[in-house]
């Protein structure tokens, strides 16, 4: 009798010391799932699986690892979590200042037993509009600059230029104008700047922030 108990541990004593094992497509299937009920099946056409994604274990001799998920196909140690990752490219004709197409990048956490974690996935970047399809009702960038002026700008050295965004945090549409004060040479064709910026709510014509900025390459 104690001869098989002392051979049921030795089976058993590798497994619980290894943990929890998934094949790499099993995982990403899963993710794939999610996301796939989060967006439907139109919008989920357009995510494309970012195969930088890593998966955390711990080893047989007790590390924490990180790992590429798509690099083999099981996991290995001990699974602890992944965090699947998409990058999004969704056509968005409604909004001609954003661009023709919403960039963003996604992602679902799974614990140990492949289960969410948390409110899932990140899609604050896809603005409210796009869910409603209506169209953005936004100042053009030649009304934004004219905003700008009366601002009581700096002398710049070079015109005024703008850039639109759409904020996450604040789920409204940006107007970021650009007064060049100074350009000082960093290397090769690269300078650094100091640069006067006028942030515009591009919905309502209210300035929300105006500063000066030193720009240097990184």
């Amino acid at each position: 009798m104690k001869r098989i108990v002392s051979i049921t541990i030795s089976i058993l004593f590798p497994v619980f010391l290894l943990g929890q094992q998934y094949e790499t497509d099993f995982i990403i299937s899963v993710a794939d799932s999610l996301l796939k009920n989060k967006l439907g099946d139109s919008l989920f056409s357009y995510a494309k699986y970012d195969k930088n994604t890593y998966y955390k274990y711990i080893s047989e001799t007790g590390e924490t690892c990180w790992k590429t998920l798509n690099k083999d196909k099981n996991t290995k140690g001990k699974f602890v979590e992944v965090d699947v990752r998409w990058d999004l490219e969704i056509p968005f004709p409604n909004c001609p200042e954003l661009g023709t197409i919403i960039k963003g990048r996604t992602s679902i956490l799974l614990d140990s037993m492949l289960n969410s974690t948390e409110e899932q996935p990140y899609l604050a970047f896809i603005p409210d509009i796009y869910w409603t399809n209506e169209k953005c009702q936004v100042i053009s960038e030649e009304t934004a600059i004219k905003i700008a002026k009366s601002q009581n700008l700096k002398k710049g050295i070079e015109s005024l230029s703008g850039y639109f965004s759409y904020n996450r945090e604040k789920k409204i549409f940006i107007w970021h104008i650009y007064n060049v004060l100074s350009r000082k040479h960093a290397f090769n064709d690269i300078y650094s700047k100091e640069v006067e910026i006028i942030e515009i709510d591009a919905s309502t014509g209210n300035i929300i922030n105006h500063d000066i900025f030193y720009l240097s390459p990184i």
